[in-house]
């Protein structure tokens, strides 16, 4: 029997991105995309700047008492964020 070489559009997309080392940038992006949907409006409206580095979150909160509340909710975040990846994209959250 001949093996088959046939691949899901799926799997060659996702092999691709592995390979160029993209998947993770746009896993990024789709968490800065739905950042109201996963925190809510309150927050996002709040947030006036996120982004990735180095295994963190960084969030820049406009409010000071709201930054004080998401301190405390540090691992809440992390969970968060994490499960919509799939994967532990992050470890720490960092708030200014």
């Amino acid at each position: 029997m001949r093996q088959s070489n046939e691949h899901t559009i799926k799997e060659v997309i996702n092999d691709f991105l592995e390979s160029q080392k993209l998947k993770t940038k746009l896993t990024e992006i789709n968490i800065i995309n739905k950042w109201e949907e996963l925190m809510g409006p309150l927050i996002a409206k709040k947030t006036t700047k996120i982004y990735f580095h180095q295994g963190k979150l960084f969030l820049y909160i406009e409010s000071a008492p709201l930054r004080h509340e998401l301190n405390f909710q540090r691992s809440r975040i992390i969970a968060i964020v994490n499960t919509e990846a799939g994967e532990q994209l992050i470890e720490d959250v960092v708030l200014r």
